[in-house]
C-alpha cells in the first residue's frame, strides 16, 4: 500500500512540472502592442475612478500607485492623460527625474500613436515621432545631425521629435539613418559643439 502511494505521488508531481514547462513564459513586452491616440489617453486622468496614465517620450506609463499622482495631477501644473516629454526634458528637476529615468519604475501599458521605435537602437532608446513644419519654423537655421548640412527650414523640411526636441534634417534618407539609430547622431552633435566652445576660447 506504502509503495502504491509513492508511485501516485510521483505520477501527480511528474504531471505537474510537465504543465509547467508547457505554461507560456509572461510576455514581458505586451505592452508594445497597445497603442493609444492621445484622444483615448485623455480619458486616463485619474479622474471618476480612472487609473492615471501619462506619455513620455513615446512610452504609456500607468502612474496610478505613484502617492505624487494621486489626483491625477502632479504639483498643480502637470495633469495625466497627456504628453509630458517637453515637462519632463525641459522643466522637471534633474536631480529628481533624471531626464525622465525616474519613470522605469513605473509599469508601461502602451506606446502612444505616432511613435515608432528605431530599428536598430538599444530595446531603452526613447521614440521618435514625425514633426510637421509649422508656419512659425519656417526660415528657421538649423543643422542636420545626420550631414551636418546648415540650412533654413521649410514646410517641406523632414522632422522628428525626440525627447522633447525637434529635430530637422537635409533630406528623408538623413532622417531614416536618425531614426534607426539616434545615439549615434546625437553623440557627435555633442562632440561638434565641444569643438566649437575650445575653438572660440582658443
Amino acid at each position: 500500500m506504502k509503495n502504491i502511494c509513492v508511485l501516485a505521488l510521483m505520477v501527480l508531481l511528474s504531471g505537474s512540472a510537465g504543465a509547467a514547462e508547457k505554461a507560456p513564459a509572461p510576455e514581458t513586452d505586451a505592452w508594445k502592442n497597445k497603442v493609444f491616440t492621445a484622444e483615448e489617453l485623455k480619458k486616463y486622468n485619474g479622474q471618476d475612478g480612472q487609473p492615471v496614465y501619462a506619455a513620455v517620450d513615446g512610452v504609456v506609463y500607468d502612474l496610478t500607485k505613484s502617492k505624487y499622482w494621486k489626483t491625477g495631477t502632479h504639483m498643480k501644473q502637470h495633469a495625466a492623460g497627456e504628453d509630458l516629454s517637453k515637462a519632463i526634458h525641459e522643466r522637471a528637476p534633474k536631480s529628481i527625474h533624471r531626464d525622465g529615468k525616474i519613470l522605469e519604475r513605473m509599469p508601461k501599458v502602451g506606446v502612444l500613436q505616432g511613435y515608432a521605435a528605431p530599428a536598430t537602437a538599444e530595446k531603452s532608446a526613447p521614440l521618435a515621432a514625425p514633426h510637421k513644419v509649422a508656419s512659425e519654423e519656417v526660415g528657421r537655421q538649423a543643422s542636420c545631425p545626420v550631414t551636418g548640412k546648415k540650412f533654413a527650414v521649410a514646410e517641406t523640411t523632414p522632422a522628428l521629435d525626440l525627447k522633447g526636441r525637434t529635430y530637422y534634417f537635409s533630406d528623408e534618407l538623413s532622417l531614416e539613418k536618425f531614426k534607426k539609430n539616434p545615439g549615434k547622431y546625437l553623440g557627435g552633435l555633442k562632440d561638434n559643439a565641444k569643438g566649437l566652445l575650445k575653438k572660440k576660447k582658443g
